[in-house]
């Protein structure tokens, strides 16, 4: 259903024809055209064979832009340049005979009337016989560029004619002069494609300029009423029209807002009512008009386009070369060779919309970037334009051959006006919140409950986590103002505790204090349905957290001690799970770990819960649930470090010391390994038939080898086994017989290991009977 009313807003915008065209060509007399060459000297009308062969001699090998490099490539451009320092041209006569014309070229471009086209001088080109340049798009070198001006001069050649293309269209130019001394204007707009066709004899001789748009013009023109009345019918069915999301949980909804692509591509100043091109200004003015009829707020913005294709390799006769044009651009953001293969399918379309212009012609302030959804309709498919980007993946077995495509483009939005306060607040967090508290610090708390019950269905962690924090300090400050406890639970929860940064606590605490223990338990745990409970981490805040809540007031002090006992149940569950997990894993983890476990010793000598300190102690020196040896010991020393021992023996660490001083004295003392055992504690985890036969070898002291028949498959998993946990074992394969035989030989590293481990026992032995009495 929303796919066919945006197709019926498009088609009604497409029948909206400009009276102007993309390209346009017109003769002129050359009488007032003096040019003077370096080298050369002055040009007489028409150019003669001679005169061009000088040119050439001056001249250099033109180049062509592909993104941040400078090419030089004949197979794309073939063709001679002379440079602007090079050439001295009489330009008050000149302007006496362009001026008329340019007004002309304004009118037939479609350009709106009250601002004025000019002509800024770039370059000579001279193609001889067989030169050319292959299709490719001018960038826009200003931000009131709106398009390319080429001049022809007179000379005799053949061929070398100008092909534009635009929006599916496309003109062949040859050439306007009737006269042998009469020039050729030949005027586009820059995003128009266009190429220069080999030249069969002669030489074709020309000056470029860059079409510059200046001066005031109507942002409005005329429209048909029809066309208006058209667009305005397509346009309120597409808004009053409520649309189901699949898979969606809520009741469907009517579209909040429409975002049409223009035709054209802008600058960030080039954009403005005003200086709108062709179909587009007329579009968007019947857009404008159709916004105050179902009074809706309409803006001008900016518009990246992403796409990602399925593609298949347009190959030659060959099977060794890509045919079709290469699709270069004459700009720095070229595109690559990513373009030479044939769309098939469009898999993904991300469009991004930012730097907003107002009805007024303004930068529209508190609207940040828009991501559209499925709320996009166009009259020019992006396929039709010159990416600034592209890149090819090929096949990668069960993904690829894509194709991802990049533009600048720019669109038409409107909402209604009754849904602005939504709408916005999806673009700027920040402002839906500062329109919260200015409500509220106005004395409008019952204006601020409705627009707030309104944000809620949008309110989602993706707009919470882009709050700053003096914004999220404030959402918790509104929060707690409105007075209403759903309402409130509704805004904080999709956040998450990591936004309990020191600044925001004050706050948070007053919240908790205006609602109570058991609605803030409810915030956590929304939290934790979230995923967001410990994503990213946050434990390093709950100590000062913990301390402002119990000084907050009784619900802080009930809610402290709640949220440190789920947070050490929670760590103690996860450090059982941990003990399964190969090594390289645990070791990954492990600074992350002793963090946490420190968070939650300071939190709970903060609030004063010793009862839960000393069943998170227990848990961690418990057979189920024990650190590792060197874990443990890694930390004593983090408690130690920085601290006085008397706030060392507030974390109450007497029974972790005790257990790791005992286990480092058996250690200690046992007897090093000899030389001829070569046992290996198997890794915890898998209890497969494989992984018993391998713990088997592990475990005997006098086996160094083991040369084990196995398919690939079966193979493989000991493979993983063994480097996941990091075992002093090499895995080879004999590439004979079926199955193979995986040939498993441990290695003297595990001596070396073991003496390391040995050493290292030792120095913390040492160091634990040093800060014995510090660590209490």
């Amino acid at each position: 259903m929303q796919a066919g009313l945006l197709k019926e807003i498009a088609a009604a915008l497409a029948a909206v024809e400009p009276e102007g065209t993309f390209a346009t060509e017109l003769g002129c007399s050359g009488e007032d055209l003096h040019i003077e060459v370096e080298g050369v000297g002055p040009i007489r009308f028409p150019i003669s064979a001679a005169t061009a062969r000088k040119l050439c001699s001056v001249a250099r090998p033109a180049p062509f832009g592909r993104r941040d490099k400078t090419l030089l490539d004949t197979s794309v451009r073939d063709s001679w340049e002379i440079g602007l320092r090079q050439l001295k041209i009489d330009t008050q006569r000149w302007r006496r005979t362009l001026a008329p014309k340019l007004a002309l070229v304004r009118q037939r471009l479609g350009l709106p009337e009250g601002g004025e086209l000019h002509a800024e001088l770039d370059k000579m080109l001279v193609y001889g016989p067989g030169q050319f340049f292959a299709p490719h798009q001018d960038s826009e070198r200003a931000d009131d560029m709106v398009g390319t001006l080429v001049v022809e001069l007179p000379s005799r050649h053949e061929g070398g004619s100008i092909v534009v293309e635009h929006d599916g269209k496309k003109k062949v130019f040859r050439g306007a002069a009737r006269d042998p001394k009469d020039l050729s204007l030949l005027a586009f707009y820059a995003d128009c494609r266009h190429e220069v066709r080999p030249v069969d004899a002669g030489h074709r001789i020309s000056l470029t300029y860059h079409l510059l748009y200046r001066g005031a013009a109507e942002a409005r023109a005329p429209l048909c009423r029809a066309a208006i009345e058209r667009i305005e019918a397509g346009i309120k069915a597409y808004l009053s029209t409520p649309i189901s999301r699949p898979y969606a949980q809520s009741p469907p909804r009517r579209p909040d807002r429409l975002i049409y692509l223009l035709d054209h591509q802008y600058t960030q100043k080039s954009l403005g009512w005003g200086q709108l091109k062709n179909a587009d200004r007329l579009r968007a003015s019947a857009l404008q008009e159709v916004a105050e009829r179902l009074d809706c707020e309409v803006y001008l913005a900016l518009a990246d386009v992403h796409e990602s294709w399925s593609c298949e390799g347009a190959w030659d006769d060959y099977g060794d070369r890509w045919r079709g044009d290469r699709g270069h651009d004459d700009d720095p953001e070229g595109a690559s060779d990513a373009d030479e293969h044939d769309l098939i399918d469009l898999l993904d379309t991300d469009v991004v919309l930012r730097h907003w212009v107002g009805p007024d012609g303004r930068s529209a302030p508190g609207i940040a970037t828009m991501r559209a959804g499925d709320d996009v309709c166009f009259t020019r498919a992006s396929t039709e334009m010159a990416p600034f980007k592209s890149e090819h993946e090929g096949y990668m077995g069960n993904y690829g051959n894509t194709v991802d495509r990049w533009y600048h483009r720019a669109a038409v939005v409107m909402w209604p006006r009754d849904l602005a306060f939504e709408v916005r607040a999806k673009l700027s967090p920040s402002w839906a919140v500062d329109e919260l508290a200015s409500h509220v610090e106005a004395g409008r708390a019952d204006e601020a409950r409705d627009k707030a019950k309104r944000l809620l269905s949008s309110w989602h962690p993706a707009a919470s986590d882009e709050l700053s924090e003096a914004s999220f300090k404030r959402l918790v400050e509104v929060s707690a103002a409105l007075g209403d406890a759903d309402l409130a639970l509704g805004l904080v929860s999709p956040s998450g505790p990591h936004r309990l940064s020191p600044g925001v606590v004050p706050a948070f605490v007053a919240l908790v204090e205006r609602y109570g223990f058991s609605w803030s338990k409810r915030v956590f745990s929304a939290w934790a349905e979230r995923a967001l409970y410990n994503t990213p981490p946050w434990l390093s805040l709950l100590p000062r957290l913990g301390e402002a809540l119990r000084a907050g007031g009784e619900h802080g002090k009930a809610l402290a001690a709640w949220v440190l006992a789920r947070e050490v149940a929670s760590l103690v569950e996860g450090c059982k799970g941990a003990l399964l997990l190969p090594e390289a894993v645990r070791e990954a983890s492990t600074d992350r770990l002793l963090d946490d476990l420190l968070s939650l010793l300071e939190t709970a000598a903060a609030i004063r819960a010793p009862s839960i300190r000393d069943d998170l102690i227990a848990s961690l020196t418990a057979p189920e649930s024990a650190l590792p040896l060197m874990t443990a010991g890694a930390l004593l020393k983090r408690c130690r470090e920085g601290r006085k021992p008397a706030a060392v023996r507030a974390l109450g660490l007497q029974a972790l010391v005790r257990r790791v001083e005992a286990l480092l004295e058996r250690a200690v003392a046992a007897n090093a390994r000899s030389a001829d055992d070569w046992s290996i504690e198997p890794p915890p985890g898998c209890s497969c038939a494989l992984c018993k036969v391998l713990a088997a070898f592990l475990v005997d002291r006098a086996q160094v080898q083991l040369a084990w028949p196995l398919a690939k498959e079966r193979r493989r998993h000991i493979h993983g086994v063994i480097d996941a946990h990091r075992l002093p074992v090499t895995h080879t394969t004999l590439r004979r017989g079926s199955p193979q035989t995986l040939v498993l030989t441990k290695e003297k590293a595990l001596f070396e290991r073991e003496a390391a481990l040995r050493a290292q026992q030792k120095a913390l032995l040492t160091w634990l009977k040093k800060e014995r009495s510090a660590l209490g």
